[in-house]
């Protein structure tokens, strides 16, 4: 198995790389033509008084720095003056951020499919606001951030619709943005998503390092902390480390105490999502009645959700574990009663489709010659077909 220590870029992505279309539309790897070169941007503001001020800090060379007199003084006004100079717009940073907050609010109740065109879209004004437009350090700083966000929602939408290398291209991008503005919690963000990818591309051992690596980084108590403390957990349990799993566990229940138990939005945090971490962990490690107990606390918690903080994709794999709960315990049809619920959510992304066919496998090979196992298979073929 191989294990990914890091990122595998050194720079952020360019649209190129990002495999961007022209018009937003879904990317296809790889086959996509580069965008048009970023124009050369004018000069912002006055032309003239850009001129002089430009003039002034050329000329401090002139003028040994050592020598106080007004030359001097003046060369370090005007380089204060120019480090203020931008070509953004005020709006121009409070869309991108509107844009990520109302990408995230509404990421679990809209299909990924639907979701990309306006993201990636948004990605690219970041991109061409940061390349083709002079703007303050403070200001580049604001764009990386919300380029980063950006991406880290696109890696979540590409998981979703099972586009392995579009996960790692967006994750790559979002941890060289974070890193090279000086913002860890967006570089922790994407190591959340490479975590949940690996996890489910039955890679714990690449989940066990995104989500260590990530939490390394992540500011102390921060969203991205709880949440990546939780996958190491769960990590640990896919991999059968029974007290490594205790031990993390223990980090991420302090958490959980502390937390509501409905969160809002792709970046938030509840108590209810450590309680379905749970669920899948004792699942993996053969501690049956544990997942049943968990996995129908946790189905309970988001049956009674509030519309606007519904979860339908978490609520489905609680359901999937409540499944495969049921299956260990040797009750095929309640195994079978429960995915069925799960395979009827209405946002049915790549996870689910994933932890449907382990259930299938687990049942055929349970319960061989059951006639509803062996129904349900054709029903999960059908819906992989689909």
């Amino acid at each position: 198995m191989t294990v990914r220590s890091g990122p595998r870029r050194d720079k952020a992505l360019t649209p190129a790389d990002l495999a961007w279309t022209r018009h937003g539309t879904e990317p296809r790897p790889g086959s996509l033509p580069s965008p048009s070169p970023v124009a050369t941007p004018g000069e912002a503001g006055d032309p003239t008084k850009r001129r002089t001020v430009l003039a002034l800090i050329g000329g401090a060379g002139a003028t040994p720095l050592t020598t106080p007199g007004t030359a001097s003084a003046d060369a370090a006004r005007a380089s204060a003056q120019h480090a203020t100079l931008t070509g953004l717009d005020p709006t121009d940073i409070e869309g991108l951020e509107t844009a990520v907050r109302s990408l995230s609010a509404t990421y679990s109740s809209q299909p990924p499919r639907e979701l990309w065109p306006e993201a990636a879209r948004e990605r690219r004004r970041a991109f061409t606001l940061l390349q083709g437009r002079r703007h303050t350090l403070r200001e580049a700083r604001d764009l990386a951030r919300h380029a980063g966000m950006l991406s880290v929602i696109l890696a979540w939408a590409a998981h979703d619709l099972g586009k392995d290398d579009l996960v790692e291209a967006y994750c790559d991008d979002a941890w060289v943005q974070g890193r090279q503005a000086d913002l860890p919690e967006v570089s922790a963000w994407a190591e959340d998503v490479r975590s949940t990818h690996a996890l489910y591309g039955n890679r714990p051992l690449d989940a066990l390092t995104a989500a260590t690596r990530g939490l390394a980084i992540a500011p102390q108590d921060s969203n991205a902390a709880v949440r990546l403390s939780a996958q190491v957990a769960r990590a640990q349990a896919r991999l059968g480390h029974r007290e490594e799993f205790r031990q993390a566990a223990v980090r991420a229940h302090e958490y959980q105490t502390r937390l509501p138990l409905h969160g809002a939005g792709l970046f938030g945090v509840d108590a209810v999502r450590i309680i379905s971490y749970d669920a899948s962990s004792y699942v993996w490690l053969g501690q049956a009645q544990q997942a049943r107990t968990v996995a129908e606390e946790a189905i309970g918690h988001y049956r009674s959700c509030p519309r606007p903080l519904q979860a339908p994709t978490r609520l489905a794999i609680a359901q999937l574990d409540l499944a495969q709960a049921h299956s260990a315990l040797g009750d095929p049809d309640a195994a079978i009663a429960a995915a069925r619920q799960a395979l009827a959510s209405g946002r049915l992304v790549d996870s689910i489709r994933v932890r449907a066919q382990q259930l299938d496998r687990t049942l055929r090979h349970r319960y061989p010659r059951e006639p509803a196992v062996a129904a349900f298979a054709e029903e999960v073929r059908l819906l992989l077909a689909a």
